[in-house]
């Protein structure tokens, strides 16, 4: 087995932030995120019940964004599960689990998490509850007696970073965070409604998830650069010497083919090693994912199809997480008669979203041969974020968001800093490419024309002199 090698690359744009978290020199993550932008999944809010909604099982809450917020009651039996059924007019502390989309509020909670280095802090809810990955019988049972002496009406997750910890550590940082509860529960008190406690943006978020596996964090914007430093002193002082700014990440792109792996991403056609490919379709309602042979390789016509479909899992489980596509998942795998074959590639499918815990559900294979599976959504995809729909095919296509088009134009434009520049573009595209280069003062170096008859995130790039 590989040793764990995992760096983070943080790439921020005047309008984007794009981390890309690589292990052995493989990207198995992208976050993407608007610079600038309160960040809503995982912050806490304090709200007013508005009405009861008892088609829904559920509340809606005022808790200070444009839309009211949708709190689901059906799981809720008392106090013990964060919260006793509300009434109109009662205040409450929430915690964003899904943000608004489209025309949706926000999804809520009672169940407050509050996560830390070796713990997830439960402030609403009782119980030690150890991560699926501790297999140890006797470590799981230290971490269950340990904290089952230390909690009161309170609980916690032991996240797997918790085997590399002491005693000490453990309840030191419970410490910590009932410290944080406190300070919410302060703020909380002098609002009427809205957010008391932002979550951090994602790609400290990562860094909170792997921060003992990772090597080196590298990223290209000053401002953030110092935001991590702060971050990580307060938290993660051990990591402090293992952030590097750059002015130029070219270098980084090319090592980890980044430009590559982003281009893939839009791709709805991926081509497997066995000549075979899966095709990945995004609605609003679902993901619905086909696999299609290749050249048969085996002896019978099962076995090329659990080839296939053993080879195709491994892309499915990479593309599922790299786009970061949540809501329900429909595979239709290429059909196979034997039950062993359907219960190997089952069985697989569970392993490569193992590391995702209780994100993830992979129900089975109906009758019609189709694999069905849901992954917790709580933001749109990666695809999604980065694309606006296709003018020329009404919706049925994706092209790259402006936004994506101007955080290329002006990472390259940097590449070549102090070189004369022509840059074409569309003439949708005109306005705002000037607008970023009089805010980056390279309007004196770089001239926009304008290119008909070109898709909308065309552009090209030329040497003028």
């Amino acid at each position: 087995m590989l040793a764990m090698d995992v760096r983070l690359i943080v790439s921020a744009s005047s309008n984007l932030v794009l981390s890309f978290l690589i292990n052995n020199r493989e990207v198995n993550e992208i976050k993407v995120e608007n610079r600038g932008e309160r960040r809503i999944v995982g912050s806490i809010f304090k709200g007013k019940i508005k009405r009861l909604a008892k088609s829904l099982d559920g509340a809606f809450l005022d808790i200070g964004l444009d839309r009211e917020a949708y709190l689901p009651l059906k799981n809720y039996s008392g106090e013990d599960e964060g919260c006793s059924i509300p009434e109109v007019g009662e205040d409450l502390i929430v915690q964003v689990k899904r943000e608004p989309i489209d025309e949706k509020g926000a999804k809520v909670t009672c169940r407050v998490t509050i996560p830390g280095r070796y713990l997830v802090y439960l402030p609403n809810s009782k119980g030690v509850f150890v991560s699926s990955k501790i297999e140890d019988e006797r470590k799981r049972d230290f971490f269950l007696n340990l904290f089952k002496g230390a909690l009161n009406n309170e609980g916690v997750i032991v996240r797997t970073s918790a085997l590399r910890s002491t005693e000490e550590e453990l309840i030191e940082e419970l410490d910590k965070l009932r410290r944080r509860w406190r300070d919410i529960l302060d703020r909380a008190a002098k609002v009427k409604a809205g957010m008391v406690y932002e979550e951090v943006p994602l790609f400290m978020q990562t860094i909170r998830d792997n921060w003992q596996d990772i090597k080196e964090v590298v990223v290209d914007d000053r401002d953030l650069w110092t935001q991590i430093l702060g971050f990580l002193e307060e938290d993660f002082p051990q990591l402090v010497e293992r952030v590097r700014y750059v002015k130029n990440m070219a270098i980084f792109f090319k090592r980890y083919n980044l430009d590559r792996v982003i281009t893939k991403i839009f791709a709805k056609y991926i081509w497997l090693r066995s000549g075979g490919y899966i095709v990945i379709e995004e609605t609003e309602a679902m993901t619905v994912i086909d696999v299609n042979s290749g050249a048969g390789s085996g002896e019978s016509l099962e076995e090329n199809a659990l080839r296939t479909n053993l080879e195709a899992a491994e892309e499915i489980a990479k593309q599922i997480k790299l786009r970061d596509i949540g809501g329900i998942v429909i595979i239709d795998f290429i059909d196979m008669k034997d039950k062993k074959s359907k219960d190997k590639l089952l069985k697989r499918m569970r392993d490569l979203f193992a590391d995702e815990g209780s994100r993830v559900h992979i129900y089975g294979i109906t009758q019609l041969g189709l694999m069905e599976m849901t992954r917790k959504k709580e933001t749109p995809s990666v695809t999604r974020i980065l694309s606006s729909d296709c003018p020329y095919c009404k919706g049925k296509g994706y092209i790259k968001s402006p936004d994506l088009v101007l955080y290329e134009i002006e990472k390259e434009i940097g590449y070549f800093k102090g070189r004369y520049l022509e840059l074409k573009v569309n003439p949708y595209m005109k306005e705002r490419v000037e607008k970023l280069l009089e805010t980056k003062n390279m309007k004196g170096w770089v001239s926009v024309k304008e290119e008909c008859d070109v898709p909308l995130d065309y552009y090209e790039m030329f040497f003028a002199g």
